[in-house]
């Protein structure tokens, strides 16, 4: 009998233990607070922001400002999870001259911050040696090389693949592997001249000064397409396309580098 009790409390012991675990859910988003710089309007906080920039009323009730002429630098805004962006990303290293845009490119650049949020249509430029290692939720992390121009986008359709978009320079890619494998992309890269799906890897893409794109692949499959034309990439494996044609096919590269944490 005693025995048997023994038993049970270990058996409860061990359940207990382990439920946080389980039950443990992911972060959710939070409010966030902002004050208001020198030079920011209302619109521009709301395209900042607000998932919805129109709901800019929904934002003044919330912190109970009565008139929109209130807003002025120095004041504190508080951002209801309602009213909030998704939060695609975030930096995890930022070194030299890297600027961040909230707003599609459109109102003022400044400077990346570490721990900086990355939400849909948030734009990113390097400069001279700058560069930046973003985390992308449940893809991987992504460094954002020098000289380039870079937009976040985000989901296109309610759980399809995360999608980014290289206007300019180069970018480096681990790509977390799906488990179990998937043929089924889960990250995709485009460019003026290509499109890059990817499984699980890790890769670069490199724009030349006429927009025209190399894909290398250093470990795992990449998928390239360009006018109605796709390709595969395996590891060491590499394919040029030119704007306006489709991919090469494609061919080895001399040495597959692996992609280091900063």
């Amino acid at each position: 009998m005693r025995k048997s009790i023994v038993h049970t409390i270990l058996v409860l012991i061990i359940i207990f233990c382990q439920f946080p675990l389980l039950a443990e859910p992911e972060a959710a988003l939070e409010p966030i607070t902002i004050t208001v710089q020198k030079g920011e309007t209302l619109s521009l906080i709301s395209e900042r922001h607000l998932s919805d920039p129109k709901r800019w009323p929904e934002l003044l009730k919330y912190n109970k400002i009565p008139n929109p002429d209130l807003i002025k630098p120095g004041l504190s805004l508080v951002v209801p999870v309602f009213l909030r962006k998704s939060v695609v990303g975030v930096t995890e290293f930022v070194m030299g001259q890297v600027e961040w845009n909230g707003t599609g490119g459109r109102g003022p650049w400044v400077p990346l911050k570490l721990g900086q949020e990355l939400h849909p249509n948030d734009q990113i430029k390097t400069s001279g040696k700058g560069k930046t290692d973003i985390h992308i939720n449940q893809v991987g992390m992504v460094r954002i090389l020098n000289n380039s121009h870079f937009e976040v986008k985000g989901e296109m359709k309610k759980g399809g693949p995360v999608t980014v978009a290289l206007f300019k320079g180069s970018l480096d890619a681990k790509v977390t592997k799906s488990n179990p494998p998937t043929t089924e992309h889960k990250f995709n890269i485009v460019s003026p001249s290509s499109t890059a799906g990817v499984r699980g890897t890790e890769f670069r893409v490199e724009l030349d000064e006429k927009l025209s794109s190399t894909i290398s692949c250093f470990e795992g499959v990449v998928d390239v397409n360009a006018q109605g034309k796709t390709v595969e990439l395996t590891q060491g494996m590499a394919t040029f396309v030119e704007k306006g044609k489709s991919p090469v096919q494609p061919y080895k590269i001399p040495e597959a580098p692996r992609i280091k944490e900063e």
